[in-house]
């Protein structure tokens, strides 16, 4: 009854990691590059947090505006402008790296996605230093 048991989780893994798969394979490129960025994001947040100096050819994601978005309709005024301040804040992280700076670029992508796409936002706050 165990392993009857034990392959069906393995079953289901496997089918949880196709779907997931399957939905990195159909994700437009705009959205890839937003799970880039958070996976950035988060080895950032550790040399920030180490005091080490960030290198920006490494954290190549600024031009995620040109991509081509889930949703065409996002591509407004006002996702431009979000855009521009994310860029400032990010500029800012570069030439500060301390904890300040990152929290104000993570709150320039929680600002955007409050207008676009909420769904990230939880997991892009779990990034933040908290203060102290």
């Amino acid at each position: 009854m165990l392993l009857v048991a034990c392959g069906e989780t393995e079953q289901k893994a496997g089918e949880t990691s196709k779907a997931a798969t399957s939905e990195v394979a159909d994700a437009k490129p705009m959205a890839l590059m937003m799970r880039a960025i958070y996976e950035q994001s988060n080895a950032m947040r550790g040399k920030v947090e180490a005091g080490e100096a960030l290198d920006s050819s490494f954290y190549r994601f600024l031009e995620f505006h040109q991509l081509e978005p889930t949703d065409s309709t996002v591509l407004v005024e006002v996702f431009y402008q979000h855009n521009e301040d994310f860029k400032k804040a990010f500029e800012d992280l570069l030439k500060a790296s301390n904890k300040e700076s990152y929290n104000a670029m993570l709150t320039q992508c929680v600002s955007c996605h409050e207008d676009f796409c909420p769904g990230p936002i939880k997991r892009i706050n779990k990034l933040r230093f908290q203060e102290s």
